[in-house]
């Protein structure tokens, strides 16, 4: 009984040998698999700081240079109430000044509608290439899920 009792402890022992060479060979793989998904993850996290630093350049650019147009809007419009004011002064007659006073108003309402379009179509623009960096990372992480999933 002996020996059989020594050759059970023997090849309990020799299996319990490989089920922990096993475990450790396991535990060492998820280790590395572990290691390279915080590597992928830390690089991720990298390229989204990275787009959305992007974007705020992209937004400052741009509002540097939406103010740079809208103090042009300012100095003509200053020039345009400067004529205005001269040509209504220089005005013989009360329908002289009337009439004068609607085109005058017609083209201001003119101008501010121009300028106003103008900055509407910067304002899509730079909103468009503020979002592109953004989106670029959005697609990334799109391809990342599918290959997860």
């Amino acid at each position: 009984m002996t020996d059989t009792v020594k050759a059970t402890a023997e090849k309990t022992a020799e299996k319990a040998a490989e089920f922990f060479a096993d475990v450790r060979e396991k535990a060492s793989e998820a280790t590395e698999k572990g290691k390279k998904f915080a590597a992928e993850a830390v690089e991720f996290n990298k390229a989204n700081a990275e787009a959305i630093v992007e974007a705020g350049k992209i937004v400052a650019k741009g509002a540097q240079e939406m103010g740079k147009t809208n103090i042009e809007f300012a100095k003509k419009n200053f020039e345009d109430v400067q004529f205005a004011v001269k040509a209504l002064a220089a005005v013989k007659s009360p329908t002289d000044f009337v009439k004068l006073q609607g085109e005058l108003a017609r083209k201001g309402f003119d101008t501010a509608v121009a300028q106003g379009s103008k900055n509407t179509e910067a304002m899509v623009k730079l909103v468009n290439e503020m979002f592109q960096p953004i989106s670029n990372r959005i697609a990334v992480t799109t391809e990342l899920f599918k290959k997860a999933a």
